[in-house]
């Protein structure tokens, strides 16, 4: 059973995919865009940026209300965050004068 899926893999790699050999990598679509009036144009761009503002509200958006729901359920569990993050731990004196002192 090992020899014939052996077998398989190794026939299987010397046969060209067939969806390779049919790609010309010189020829490239081309689509052409004519705008008939100022108008047409002004009407493209203005959905553009309307569509390119309404995307990035969304993501703000999402954002928020990922933080609001985080913080929702750390109040579930009597967590403030606020206060998680205004704890300051005592430092020790190694650490304030970077300097290191001999055991004793």
């Amino acid at each position: 059973m090992k020899n014939f899926t052996l077998a398989a893999l190794l026939f299987a790699s010397f046969i060209p995919a067939t969806s390779q050999a049919n790609l010309d990598p010189t020829e490239m679509e081309h689509i052409n865009v004519i705008y008939r009036t100022p108008f047409e144009y002004s009407l493209y761009q203005y959905t553009s940026d309307t569509l390119q503002a309404f995307n990035q509200q969304l993501l703000v958006d999402i954002h928020q209300q990922a933080k609001q729901s985080s913080q929702q359920m750390a109040k579930s569990y009597s967590l403030s965050v606020a206060e998680n993050n205004s704890v300051n731990i005592p430092t020790k004196a190694l650490v304030k004068t970077m300097t290191l002192e001999s055991a004793e």
